[in-house]
């Protein structure tokens, strides 16, 4: 009895220990050797980094290329192809359970520099691909009217998601206590107020709710917050944009 309660415990603990590493997701794109050809490069190293750790993939013989199970947050794509170095800034959005397509990408193509910094860009997609979720991103956050109030921010991007007379938030009808939320992979018993310059993305399932998330049916929310790395590039994206002004 006394091992069947130890093992219960560290399979419990296991689980949690798993979801609070937080949220991943993926990257991937298409990588050719300049804009005026359609000649892949083919067998390319490409790799993002986490502080010391590295994620990363091999080009195909098409140029593609697939990077997974990435934590959450903005990174740098590194790319090495025939011992020459992407000579440009090529950023990746990675939000949870979500896949970051960079689209094409040419490796050697003319870059305009200013005082030593690359010139950054980065594009939003207007229309995500995964049925029943939404997405919130920092920039959507910092524009919003209600960013102080996370509930009515969370309202006015999805209107199935109401409060009820407690003030928990649910989704089409269901009770409260059906929704689950998640900060940084921690599963709180709310959704609980996290300040608006501090959150990385939300994002909501109202439905086709992944299994990781358990067999809840009111819907889940997930919310991120920025890590020193996000901060970090952020500031980069600061300096470029002034620069080029």
């Amino acid at each position: 009895m006394m091992k069947t309660i130890i093992k219960l415990i560290a399979a419990i603990f296991f689980v949690n220990f798993a979801m609070a590493q937080g949220a991943v997701g993926d990257i991937r794109g298409q990588i050719f050797e300049d804009p005026d050809t359609e000649k892949p490069a083919m067998f390319a190293k490409v790799w993002v980094e986490r502080g010391a750790t590295k994620f990363g993939a091999d080009t195909d013989e098409n140029g593609r290329f697939l990077i997974s199970s990435i934590p959450t947050g903005m990174y740098v794509l590194n790319v090495n192809y025939l011992s020459d170095s992407i000579p440009r800034t090529v950023l990746a959005k990675v939000m949870a359970d979500g896949t970051e397509d960079l689209g094409r990408i040419n490796f050697y193509e003319e870059v305009k520099e200013l005082e030593g910094i690359d010139v950054i860009s980065y594009t939003e997609p207007l229309i995500s691909i995964d049925f029943g979720q939404e997405r919130i991103n920092s920039l959507d956050i910092a524009q919003s009217a209600v960013k102080n109030d996370i509930k009515a921010l969370i309202m006015s991007r999805n209107s199935d998601i109401k409060v009820d007379d407690n003030g928990q938030m649910m989704i089409r009808g269901s009770r409260g206590n059906n929704l689950v939320s998640y900060i940084d992979g921690v599963k709180m018993n709310e959704v609980k107020s996290v300040p608006s310059s501090a959150i990385g993305a939300i994002t909501i399932y109202s439905s086709a709710i992944p299994a990781k998330y358990g067999d809840t049916t009111g819907g889940v929310i997930i919310i991120e917050t920025k890590s020193y790395y996000d901060l970090w590039r952020a500031a980069k994206l600061k300096r470029s944009a002034e620069a080029m002004k």
